[in-house]
């Protein structure tokens, strides 16, 4: 056989060999083999997804920058197509992000960013049942004030605090447009694993538990939980202790305040809460001093802001116990249903502490979004309103009626997603037994239900 003829055979031999493999490749449209992505498109996304998230966060003290490599496993449980999801983090609407990567099962997609929400475009359709990896790498620095809503992505007094910064399952939901109440609604996921470095030795206290650590790099991991956040400090006191059952392990960061007497009160009221409700679902609680701001929940880690005064310390410590049952076990859209996971948790923090009090509002609707309220009506109405009218129900229907009916709500809707109308329907029903009849009152404060 002749040079030429060989060469010639060569060639032959390298288009068997590569040509299956490209026409393979143009099918996917450069995604790997192995993606369920398949084309075209259906104008349809979901909160009704199942992720588990493996998350890196890269922290420079002194500057506040932060870098981020979050990789989400998502399966789709919605019953239907979906071809994009809307991923929640605040670092996009506080911390001036830039993306630097975001690829589905290996390949580059389109993103975009409308306030805190990622608009994250798979590149053709995600079946219902299949499952694709999204990865998200991204740079953003936190601020230096805590003045709005900047302190939940912040550096001040000493402390780091970072609040949803995994891009999460969510909905679209505005960020800036209301005065107060929080505006997000994430999904619940089975399992997060997290790990933290800085530039210096910190302590950190987060959601879920710590798993080890290597060098300034701590491992954490949590599972059933809607979001992941976390402060840290290099001189944070720590205390801790046991609830009343001895089930759960309670543990208090601070800086600057005691941190006994908010032990006594979260060991206090978590039983409370247990003794009605049903059994605290993690097996620790987390309370740190946070930068500033106000108080605030994550499935069983709970923020108390530096700069609140000393007697309010009680009130908030009890209210974002009570959060561990409405928001973070029974999750709802807390931007549009604000009453299903506001006015509940203040009832149970003013039962707790025997505190109800009328509204210095107007009396108004209660089935607004948080968008719906101005200044400070949206705390007196919602909260302080609600959970009077939550007592008010309680005391025509009986208190036994009444916390069962609570207490079966929980349970039908635990690790998913309840609301208003669910809620109102187990006190209505508790309420017809006790041959009480609700609807003039439901009608009057919730009129886009009944």
């Amino acid at each position: 056989m002749t040079f030429a003829m060989r060469r010639a055979l060569l060639v032959v031999l390298v288009l068997v060999t590569v040509l299956p493999a490209a026409t393979a490749e143009a099918r996917t449209g450069g995604r790997s083999r192995g993606s369920a992505i398949t084309g075209g498109d259906v104008d349809r996304t979901s909160i009704y997804l199942r992720a588990t998230y493996d998350a890196d966060l890269d922290l420079e003290w002194s500057t506040g920058r932060v870098a981020v490599r979050s990789e989400m496993r998502v399966t789709n449980t919605s019953g239907g197509p979906i071809d994009r999801l809307e991923l929640n983090t605040v670092a996009a609407a506080l911390g001036n992000m830039d993306l630097i990567e975001t690829t589905v099962d290996g390949r580059a997609v389109e993103v975009t960013v409308s306030e805190q929400t990622l608009i994250v475009r798979l590149g053709g359709v995600l079946p219902e049942g299949a499952s694709a990896t999204v990865l998200i790498r991204y740079r953003a620095t936190l601020r230096d004030a805590v003045s709005g809503r900047s302190w939940m992505f912040s550096r001040a007094n000493g402390i780091r605090s970072v609040h949803r910064w995994i891009p999460w399952v969510s909905r679209k939901r505005p960020f800036f447009s209301a005065d107060a109440g929080d505006p997000f609604f994430t999904a619940l996921s089975p399992e997060v694993n997290v790990s933290l470095t800085a530039d210096r030795a910190l302590t950190y206290a987060t959601t879920g538990w710590s798993t080890g650590s290597d060098g300034n790099t701590r491992h954490f991991r949590a599972t059933d939980v809607r979001d992941f956040n976390f402060t840290a400090a290099a001189d944070y006191g720590k205390t801790q202790g046991y609830s009343r059952d001895g089930q759960t392990r309670i543990v208090v960061y601070s800086r600057s305040f005691s941190r006994s007497g908010i032990l006594a009160d979260a060991r206090s009221a978590l039983a409370a809460f247990e003794a009605k409700l049903g059994q605290y679902p993690y097996p620790r609680l987390t309370i740190s001093e946070a930068s500033g701001g106000t108080g605030m929940e994550s499935p069983s880690h709970i923020w108390i802001s530096a700069t609140d005064p000393d007697y309010l310390h009680r009130f908030v410590t009890v209210h974002e116990v009570g959060h561990q049952w409405f928001y973070a076990v029974v999750g709802n859209d807390q931007p549009r249903e604000p009453f299903a996971d506001e006015a509940v948790t203040e009832f149970l923090t003013r039962w707790y502490l025997d505190s109800f009090r009328g509204s210095s509002c107007a009396k108004d609707e209660l089935d607004r979004s948080i968008y719906g309220y101005s200044g400070g009506c949206f705390y007196e109405t919602v909260y302080v309103g609600g959970a009077y009218f939550l007592n008010e129900l309680r005391q025509d229907i009986s208190s036994t009626r009444f916390w069962s009916a609570l207490r079966g709500y929980y349970q039908d809707h635990r690790f998913g997603f309840g609301g208003t109308y669910e809620l109102l329907q187990r006190l209505k029903k508790a309420a017809n037994a006790a041959g009480v009849d609700v609807m003039p009152r439901y009608r009057d404060r919730f009129p886009s239900l009944y």
